[in-house]
């Protein structure tokens, strides 16, 4: 059982951070703007707004329960053993499935840089060789993995502070004239948004694993999503307010608004700074999942030993590998072009579950002890809650067939743990 914990409140920040900045804020913009105009910059701020009630419920959760696994934790100490499972089973498959599925597509946006990485083998070798790559990385020490997202994370942030740097200066009032346009679909635009600041859920998943996680994980759950929400509001107004043709550029609005700015370099560098993105999420996904799996290990998959710790790097060796492993084999036999969108009813069904488990168990153990407490908490779970059943109803008939079959699948996988047990006895 892995009990080392070497993870400070900035490598548990930049989990965080590094989870919501991805690919979203790099393809967003455009399609906010055709939406409602200029108020697409309120469309993140009202989304960080909403997404705050959940970020108040993993505070609270991560500061009472601070061990591996992050929701898979909660769900299970308020519900139960078996919702526990199917949280926490879920919450690793949707980050094996988006984790390859952003390492294919960066390397398929390679081929920019080299013609090589044009062909299907090549790609997919070159998104095995990252997942081996990082699983090393994690494998080696905690601390090594830490320092790779922590990089990361400051590495694409550069490109996004330099696109404000250069787009605010050539701002104009009249672009912002009139402030609601668009097609006038704000509600949409706020769900939008909403997908571009999920990430904040991974910050406690190694909380197991952190050296203060009662003071820290608090911090760095609400100081992720409130980082990302205001500067993804300033980007959005630096963009809109310097570049008239945002609303049309649908596929690279960043690299186009930077491009019109500047001209070809700026294209180039938010062109880059979207491969650097890509490949943090991918070094994030590497760390974080495979702490829901030795969560899972220490609990309902024992006899797979997946949460013995390496005897010299103390690392959970067993669950990294498995991880690996099932990221390379479904980057090498399934096409990824949808499958990254299982994870958003993943996540979504996480937050849902996370707003209840603190209603239950404030009212199940309300003597516990609670480092970091919400006001009116139960209030807050609940309007959390609602948030979540709304993203869910917004959620595709694929989505949720396919999360579906993820759940069936860990349940049999138990079931086949539990039988073979039971045969040893």
């Amino acid at each position: 059982m892995v009990k080392k914990r070497s993870l400070s409140l900035l490598d548990i920040f930049c989990l965080g951070l590094n989870a919501i900045i991805g690919s979203g804020i790099f393809l967003f913009p455009g399609t906010l703007a055709s939406l409602v105009g200029p108020a697409s910059v309120l469309a993140f701020l009202v989304c960080g707004g909403l997404l705050s009630f959940v970020a108040l419920c993993y505070a609270e959760l991560g500061a009472m329960l601070p061990g591996n696994g992050g929701s898979f934790l909660y769900a299970r100490e308020a519900f139960g053993d078996t919702i526990g499972f199917g949280v926490g089973f879920v919450a690793w498959a949707a980050a094996v499935l988006s984790g390859s599925a952003v390492a294919a597509v960066l390397a398929s946006h390679a081929a920019f840089f080299h013609p090589v990485f044009e062909g299907t083998w090549a790609a997919k070798t070159t998104a095995c060789l990252l997942l081996l790559i990082f699983a090393e990385v994690n494998r080696r020490g905690l601390k090594f993995g830490a320092w790779t997202v922590d990089g990361l994370t400051a590495a694409k942030l550069i490109p996004l502070l330099v696109l404000v740097a250069i787009c605010l200066p050539k701002t104009s009032g009249q672009a912002f004239t009139p402030f609601w346009g668009g097609e006038g679909k704000f509600g949409y635009a706020v769900f939008l948004a909403l997908w571009a600041l999920q990430g904040f859920e991974v910050a406690p998943v190694p909380a197991g694993e952190t050296e203060n996680p009662q003071r820290d994980l608090p911090k760095a759950v609400l100081g992720s999503l409130i980082f990302a929400a205001v500067i993804y509001a300033v980007i959005q107004a630096a963009a809109v307010g310097s570049f008239p043709g945002l609303a049309a550029s649908k596929e690279r609005p960043l690299a186009d608004a930077a491009e019109w700015a500047v001209g070809g370099w700026g294209g180039a560098l938010l062109g880059a700074g979207g491969i650097v993105s890509m490949l943090g999420f991918v070094a994030g996904a590497a760390l974080g999942a495979p702490r829901y799996l030795s969560a899972l290990g220490e609990h309902s998959l024992r006899r797979w030993r997946l949460a013995e710790a390496h005897p010299r790097f103390a690392t959970p060796a067993r669950a990294i590998a498995l991880t690996c492993g099932t990221g390379v084999f479904l980057i090498a036999v399934l096409d990824f072009s949808s499958l990254i969108d299982l994870a958003n009813l993943a996540v979504v069904g996480q937050y849902l579950a996370s707003c209840l488990a603190l209603i239950a168990l404030r009212r199940s153990r309300p003597e516990a002890d609670r480092p970091y407490r919400v006001p009116a908490g139960e209030w807050v779970g609940g309007i959390g809650a609602v948030v979540s059943i709304w993203l869910m109803t917004n959620v595709s008939r694929p989505e949720l067939l396919g999360t579906g079959a993820v759940l069936a699948a860990g349940f049999a996988v138990r079931a086949l743990v539990d039988r073979r047990a039971n045969s040893v006895q």
